[in-house]
């Protein structure tokens, strides 16, 4: 039998951390708007603005349109952790 000493989690890189996080807080706020939207309007009369064939379901359109925010909101934070991580220190604007 084969025992291994448990080390602990292991750490995550700054880079995976910024990852889970954009993730994590553009699937929830997705999870919101998406609530907020389908609250006022229907995704089965929405599709009718687009083409007139269209026939979708309201489950598609709801997916379509939580997938839509999920992207839209993970750029959203993908551009806020960057300018966060890329902004210049508070230490060297008082140096220079």
């Amino acid at each position: 039998m084969i025992q291994e000493e448990y080390r602990g989690a292991r750490q995550w890189s700054r880079n995976r951390q910024a990852i889970a996080i954009v993730v994590w807080i553009s699937f929830l706020s997705a999870a919101i708007g998406t609530m907020l939207f389908f609250a006022v309007f229907d995704p089965v009369s929405l599709s009718g603005i687009f083409d007139e064939d269209l026939d979708i379901g309201r489950e598609a359109g709801y997916a379509a349109g939580f997938f839509f925010f999920w992207v839209l909101s993970g750029f959203a934070s993908a551009v806020t952790a960057w300018l966060v991580r890329t902004a210049p220190r508070r230490d060297e604007k008082r140096r220079g």
